[in-house]
């Protein structure tokens, strides 16, 4: 079998200090949330086709790894939402903040008319 091709999402580089952006940097974080979601929520699959338990010790670890798998495949679902919403959030400030500010041409001629 070939080996098999796992792209990575394109997202935004890592924040520098000197190039910071918030939007990038949520996004990035958003990005790294989809995955945490999906690898939590493939164990909890994972989980469910394990072979059944032979004994009551087995069953009650099968019972609480199901329980710890399934509890942080919610959380981060809940994180993942909470994500999207931050997001949102963002993006309307965002608007707001442009529709408020002056055109950026308007803007650079006040400040070469203001030096000369």
């Amino acid at each position: 079998m070939k080996a098999h091709r796992n792209p990575h999402p394109r997202v935004p580089n890592p924040p520098a200090p000197d190039n910071f952006n918030p939007g990038d940097a949520l996004e990035l974080l958003y990005a790294e949330l989809v995955e945490v979601e999906a690898l939590a929520h493939a164990a909890g699959e994972a989980v469910t086709l394990l072979p059944s338990a032979s004994s009551a010790k087995v069953r009650r670890r099968f019972a609480r790894l199901y329980s710890l798998v399934t509890k942080t495949a919610d959380q981060a679902t809940a994180t993942l939402t909470l994500g999207e919403n931050l997001v949102a959030l963002l993006s309307g400030h965002m608007a707001v903040r442009r529709a408020a500010s002056p055109p950026a041409a308007a803007a650079t001629q006040g400040r070469v008319r203001r030096a000369r």
